[in-house]
Formats: structure tokens, sequence, C-alpha cells
């Protein structure tokens, strides 16, 4: 009962015979219906050796009502790789069950982008600003920006009234 909107709905002594006591246990161990206009954090991780690389997401939800849940995040990741970063922001809606374990479908959209510095002594432009052209040394910061629309398909499970794992 540590969550204030569901212990509204069920802190109220058990009544009742045996069948009413079960019926009740039962509908409250997959009822998350509490969870609307509700809102949390969230965080994630990421992770992968070839090429090395670590990435980090955190964001924020809030339930629309007791099946949908729109959130926003920033994520990062940083490897050894081509690329030397990878930033953006993440977003998306989801419609889902109002219980326990908590099967969802929604829609994602994220914006972001990477760069990397590479060499630039032979192209004949100044990159550096310096008045210098193809000086030994210099280099060239190369960036991207893209967008994405994607589906999202998955689980949440509550692992009691404020704390959920995806």
């Amino acid at each position: 009962m540590d969550n204030p909107a569901y212990a509204k709905k069920y802190d109220a002594p058990y009544t009742g015979d045996d069948v009413d006591k079960v019926e009740r246990m039962m509908k409250q161990s997959v009822d998350a219906r509490h969870v609307e206009d509700q809102s949390g954090v969230y965080v994630g991780a990421a992770a992968s050796d070839d090429p090395f690389t670590l990435g980090a997401e955190v964001g924020g939800f809030h339930y629309l009502t007791h099946s949908v849940e729109g959130r926003v995040g920033l994520k990062g990741l940083l490897g050894t790789g081509d690329n030397d970063y990878f930033a953006g922001i993440d977003t998306g809606l989801r419609v889902q069950a109002p219980t326990r374990f908590a099967p969802f479908a929604g829609l994602g959209l994220y914006l972001g982008g990477n760069g990397k510095s590479e060499p630039a002594a032979d192209d004949l432009l100044d990159n550096d600003n310096d008045g210098s052209i193809d000086e030994l040394g210099e280099e060239e910061e190369v960036g991207n920006l893209f967008a994405s629309v994607y589906p999202e398909v998955g689980a949440h499970f509550w692992l009691n009234g404020r704390t959920r794992l995806t």
C-alpha cells in the first residue's frame, strides 16, 4: 500500500466470507488502475562490446489514463567506434493493460545526432578558421542529425505500487 491512490482503493479491512476475501485479493493482485494521472521517472542503460559502447537514458512518464502512458527522455551513447558520441531525445505514447503485468504497444519518436573528428589536412579548406589551409594536424568536425519513428512492443511488471520493471 505504498501508493496513496492504491491505498485509497484497497486499504479497507477485508470483510465478508472467505470467497469475497479471495475475490478481492485476486482483483488486487492484477489491478493497476491506480496509475491514472500519476507520473514518474525512469532510467535505463545499454552496452555493446564491438565497438565498445556505453549508454544511458533518463526520462519521465505520465499516465494520461490508466491505460495510456506518455514518456520523454534523453539518451546518450559514448563509444570507441567510428562515432565518438550519440545523443538525442526519445518520446513515445503507449497503450497498455491496466494490470500489474502490463503488456503494451506504442509508437516512439527519436530525434538525435552524432559526430566525430576526421583528419582534414588535404581538403583545400580552412576547417578550423585560423586563416591557414590544409595545415598539418587540421581536423574537421563531422556531424549527422536524424529522426526515427518506430513501433514499441513490451511489458511492464509492477514490483509494488510505485516501482515497475519494463
